[in-house]
């Protein structure tokens, strides 16, 4: 075994290892124990492995939209930002919402990755004033894009209440307005 040669810290008080009994240096070889490498090895396996498995165990099965029901919009975090858009999403079905500048006119527009076959928007202003619901005209023949100028003022306050409508299966969200402007701190328009 080999000899130490520095001061060890034992009960409170630093030892010379002249002074060390072989229980006290035979504590010191905590690493060298068989057992004590296998748990280190064996526990980060056991932990990863039980973390994929209680995943499998209780993780939603994704299913198919029922004709009648209603299914929420998860508003990513970009909706919250001055980022220019915002994503709404539920598994595979994906809109985004932007406000364009047309001239002297503000347009909400929707784009989405399934065909839609109707979409409203209700408004509820900072001032608690809401308006009744507004139906989107679609932009093109086959439902992906669909615009409504607005009325109400585009900013952070504003939130946007929206139905959508594909296959017969309803879709909601509700979000602000704080996407509606696009701004970066270096002032540059990073979407091109």
């Amino acid at each position: 075994m080999a000899k130490l040669t520095l001061p060890i810290l034992v009960e409170g008080k630093f030892l010379k290892p002249e002074y060390l009994s072989n229980e006290v240096i035979n504590s010191v070889s905590f690493f060298s124990n068989k057992h004590v490498i296998t748990a280190m090895i064996v526990a980060p396996i056991l932990a990863v492995g039980s973390y994929y498995l209680v995943d499998l165990l209780v993780k939603e099965t994704p299913s198919v939209a029922v004709p009648g029901q209603a299914y929420p919009l998860l508003a990513k975090s970009n909706c919250r930002f001055t980022s220019g858009k915002c994503d709404l999403v539920n598994a595979e079905f994906i809109s985004s919402i932007s406000v364009t500048q047309l001239e002297d006119d503000q347009r909400l527009v929707l784009v989405s990755n399934n065909p839609l076959q109707q979409v409203t928007a209700g408004f509820l202003t900072a001032d608690g004033n809401e308006t009744e619901p507004v139906m989107f005209e679609p932009n093109d023949a086959a439902g992906l894009e669909w615009s409504l100028p607005l009325t109400v003022s585009a900013d952070a306050e504003t939130t946007v209440r929206l139905a959508l409508l594909a296959n017969q299966a309803h879709y909601y969200a509700e979000t602000t307005m704080g996407f509606s402007t696009y701004q970066t701190s270096f002032n540059k328009d990073f979407r091109k």
